[in-house]
């Protein structure tokens, strides 16, 4: 009977212990469950945000391109615009200056060739930036031709010009500031060459040695 009993406390004891690591076994399972469906719907959300990454990744690669297609023009059409103008250096300033008129009788004198009409060619002239107190440098002058033909009429006798020499005046390009950093940047090896006895001139921000 001993036994017996025995073996029905145990029985008891097993099937408590089997109905307690069922229910654990149970409830983990849905824990896990709902672990699997937090995990599964995180997924869906890092998916959806990686396609939206993408998509957007790539319509920031289009839009780069295109602005940087918009950058090029602009630089284009001001490089362009520019080969309208010269700069001129070296002229005095006064306190009542007419810095046209002073203008027109410096490109007059540089290419008399071109006459009085050279006044009707000249469309604005200023000068660049704010005058600085304290200081005797001159700012210098953009000159802005309505004729290509004067204008480089203009600039090629400028080179040779002993008029602008012996005044200490000078024209020069009026180039975009990237232009002038490669002017620069290229300038040593263009006076090297010139030490050597070479030809060697730019056009532009671009330098030629001996036409190389």
């Amino acid at each position: 009977m001993m036994t017996s009993h025995l073996l029905s406390q145990r029985s008891q004891l097993i099937n408590s212990r089997s109905d307690t690591i069922e229910k654990m076994v149970s409830a983990n399972a849905l824990k896990i469950e709902g672990l699997k469906k937090t995990v599964d719907f995180a997924c869906a959300e890092i998916n959806d945000i990686k396609s939206k990454v993408n998509h957007f990744e790539t319509r920031l690669t289009t839009e780069e391109k295109k602005m940087g297609f918009c950058e090029q023009r602009l630089t284009d059409l001001e490089r362009y615009s520019r080969r309208w103008n010269l700069r001129l250096q070296g002229v005095t300033e006064k306190g009542q200056e007419d810095v046209r008129a002073e203008a027109i009788r410096i490109c007059e004198s540089t290419f008399p060739e071109g006459g009085h009409s050279l006044a009707d060619k000249i469309d604005t002239v200023h000068r660049v930036g704010r005058r600085l107190q304290n200081s005797s440098r001159p700012r210098y002058i953009i000159i802005q031709f309505s004729s290509r033909v004067a204008r480089d009429g203009v600039w090629k006798a400028a080179r040779t010009s002993e008029f602008l020499r012996s005044n200490q005046l000078r024209f020069t390009e009026d180039l975009i500031a990237p232009d002038r950093e490669r002017r620069r940047v290229l300038w040593p090896a263009v006076e090297k060459a010139r030490k050597e006895g070479k030809r060697a001139h730019f056009v532009g921000a671009r330098a030629f040695v001996d036409g190389g």
